[in-house]
């Protein structure tokens, strides 16, 4: 499309319904640096800070940092880091273009340049959507003999990891006696804040001990539980924003109108004031973390392995599905509902029912092998501890066993059709059958379920495996109805 591209010249040319920043851009100070400069980031935090510069703030524009490709800066940079959200809900769709993001860096292309802003007086928050796979965990903890962790263990020159890249600045910003400084986990997980926390004393500990105790005092690990449905971006998308705005955007984003994000009010120096715009700061962020972890992003994951079982490309399509519908509905309800507290002010069936209707907004599709991207590390926070709860105190555990089958299923067909992405695909490859029912447990194993208490609960394995060979035989829509209905 022969149109003017996205640019802070283009901007008179924007069509009048798009909402644009109010405030003037090259004005903004970039105080935050975001690790993980994505579509999830660019339509949650870096949305929130739009809006707060939008009231009239000045100072809370971001810096991003990518540790591994420079596409989205090359992508942006021509833009002048602007881009278009594309909010799409079930009947309309709105378009705003977001100005929040002053510059991304690319790590490897130059490290020095991400940990002197890290030490800069200016940056005053740190924010990360790494992904699981960035903490780079293994059974639950730090893998300090990952390359890339094993790399900066032995020198923060050239850091492969956020850790790396926060403890090098860190160091520098101890060294220059500069001010405090907050680090936030913005990914779903528990204790993410407690992880990052983790990987930087981990390599203090190697580099520099000197200025663990300045990290003490002046460095505050937060987490905060952040929600926002936000697929992949596709032509369609990139020719639907130009048609609205007028001009070409190389880089939009789309997201639903629902977003939430709830913060651990723990900081070491400035707090940004981003209750102003709707987000939520509280002293406990684990009930709020505990009830995504196992309600939404739970269904999600299951709704991505039933989907694809099936041959379903999008979460709304296997939804279309009543089947599969009323299991994962039922698993939610009867398997973790009952093991699951829920913040004061919560229901539990109102926030399921909420889930389910934004899963079926048709005007957002979400790619089911996107939702299932990683698997291996993210059942072992939505599906495993509750399993673990549910045998301890003696509830029904049968819709999560057979979720854990449907899930060793998944994995053995997305690698035979060449579908899989995540990080073991290697070992699964190595380990694999021709979906015997041994993968049952070599599978569950690389997935650090031995870790978990229901892998040596006979009676759960022993469903697990005669799930997995009804899946096998009947199909999984069948098996559900042989086993549920």
């Amino acid at each position: 499309m022969n149109i003017e591209r996205l640019s802070i010249s283009s901007m008179l040319n924007v069509a009048d319904n798009v909402k644009q920043p109010h405030y003037a851009l090259g004005t903004i100070l970039p105080s935050i640096v975001h690790f993980g400069a994505g579509n999830f980031h660019r339509a949650h935090q870096a949305a929130y800070c739009d809006a707060l510069l939008n009231q009239g703030e000045t100072r809370w524009g971001i810096t991003g940092v990518s540790l591994r490709s420079p596409g989205m800066r090359d992508n942006l940079a021509p833009q002048n880091y602007l881009y278009t959200l594309a909010i799409l809900g079930e009947k309309e769709t709105r378009f705003r273009v977001i100005g929040a993001i002053q510059n991304l860096l690319v790590g490897p292309e130059n490290p020095q340049a991400v940990i002197d802003l890290l030490a800069s007086e200016p940056t005053q928050l740190v924010t990360t959507t790494i992904t699981e796979k960035g903490y780079y965990l293994k059974n639950g903890v730090i893998d300090p003999d990952s390359t890339d962790i094993a790399n900066d263990l032995a020198s923060l020159a050239s850091p492969k990891t956020t850790y790396g890249y926060l403890a090098a600045g860190l160091i520098k910003r101890a060294s220059r006696g500069d001010g405090p400084i907050t680090v936030m986990c913005c990914d779903n997980m528990n204790a993410g804040g407690e992880r990052l926390r983790d990987g930087v004393h981990m390599l203090l500990a190697k580099h520099s001990r000197d200025t663990v105790n300045w990290v003490k005092k002046n460095v505050a690990f937060s987490a905060s539980m952040v929600d926002r449905v936000t697929p992949a971006t596709d032509e369609l998308l990139k020719s639907d924003v130009a048609k609205e705005l007028g001009v070409r955007d190389a880089a939009p984003v789309a997201t639903e109108p629902f977003t939430q994000w709830i913060i651990e009010d723990n900081f070491a120096g400035d707090r940004p004031p981003f209750d102003m715009v709707g987000a939520l700061f509280v002293d406990d962020i684990a009930p709020f973390e505990r009830v995504k972890l196992r309600f939404l992003n739970a269904g999600h994951s299951m709704l991505a392995a039933l989907g694809y079982l099936a041959g379903d490309r999008f979460i709304h399509e296997a939804l279309k599905r009543p089947i599969f519908a009323r299991f994962t509905e039922q698993a939610l309800k009867l398997n973790v509902m009952p093991v699951t507290a829920v913040p004061d002010g919560l229901i539990a069936e109102h926030y399921i029912a909420q889930v389910f209707a934004r899963f079926r907004n048709g005007n957002l599709p979400y790619a089911a092998l996107q939702v299932a991207t990683d698997s291996s590390q993210k059942i072992q926070q939505r599906w495993f501890p509750s399993i673990d709860d549910a045998l301890k105190q003696s509830g029904d555990t049968n819709y999560l066993a057979f979720a854990v089958a449907t899930w060793v299923c998944f994995i053995h067909k997305a690698l035979v059709r060449g579908d899989l992405n995540d990080p073991l695909i290697g070992e699964f490859t190595s380990c694999s059958s021709t979906g015997a029912s041994s993968d049952v447990l070599a599978f569950l194993t690389l997935a650090g379920a031995n870790k978990f208490s229901f892998f040596s609960h006979m009676g759960f394995m022993a469903s697990v495996h005669e799930y997995h060979d009804y899946i096998n035989d009947m199909g999984v829509e069948q098996a559900i109805e042989h086993c549920f209905e």
